[in-house]
């Protein structure tokens, strides 16, 4: 079965040499690279990316939801055969194969999902590797997440899930949310898809390339605060 990358990439703050080893990384271990460009990325690392034999599409940046959505139809569009999708924030791929390689291609290496969805998420040391705006807040909805999903210990928001293009085109046709998160593995819940997690350690922080704004400042706590009212009120939505 395919493996294909479906990423989202904003204005990365990743060196030419450092991306152009990421992508011969990833032309080794995915069948095909679907990539959301947004129009704001530097024209440096859109050319690098487009140079390779990537899919790449160029966006009005719209948010995370918008961005996900858009690469998952634009993969979905091109697909001619049963494919393993597996969906990961540009800048984690890039924390990813420079620091957890080895992790992260055998993770890939055995992923095989049928009529499933899979949340995937930071083991306990990853997840004490974020700073505390983050992790303090991310906890808030994991603890209803592993209620609602029946799964302890489920690290919801680590921006990582994979699926097969079956359930890849069910979520495709109802999502809608800010907060794809918690949105898509409601979707097949609610359509009686298999709902899974799996715990991974290829997903740290590192300030470089992950880093927000004000991580470090209680001021970086009021976007982390709404980010998990969003997550409650798409819970409470899909009850």
């Amino acid at each position: 079965m395919k493996k294909i990358l479906l990423s989202t990439v904003h204005h990365p703050n990743v060196s030419l040499k450092n991306l152009e080893y990421v992508c011969e990384q990833l032309q080794t271990v995915f069948n095909e690279v679907y990539l959301t460009i947004s129009n704001v990325t530097s024209s440096k690392i859109k050319s690098s990316l487009s140079e390779k034999s990537f899919h790449c599409l160029t966006i009005s940046p719209n948010g995370a939801a918008d961005a996900r959505r858009k690469v998952l139809k634009f993969a979905l569009k091109n697909a001619s055969e049963r494919t393993n999708y597996f969906y990961c924030d540009f800048d984690k791929v890039v924390v990813a194969l420079l620091n957890r390689n080895l992790e992260f291609k055998n993770y890939i290496s055995n992923l095989n999902l049928k009529n499933e969805y899979r949340i995937i998420g930071r083991n306990s040391k990853d997840f004490e590797s974020y700073p505390d705006t983050w992790s303090e807040t991310e906890r808030i909805t994991n603890k209803v997440a592993a209620t609602i999903f029946k799964i302890d210990n489920v690290d919801l928001l680590a921006g990582c899930c994979a699926f097969d293009s079956n359930v890849g085109e069910v979520i495709a046709k109802n999502s809608t949310e800010l907060l794809t998160d918690t949105e898509w593995p409601l979707i097949c819940q609610d359509s009686h898809i298999m709902v899974n997690y799996d715990e991974v350690s290829f997903l740290p922080f590192n300030f470089q390339y992950n880093k927000g704004r004000n991580d470090y400042d209680w001021l970086g706590y009021i976007p982390r605060l709404k980010l998990a009212l969003q997550a409650f009120e798409s819970f409470k939505r899909h009850m």
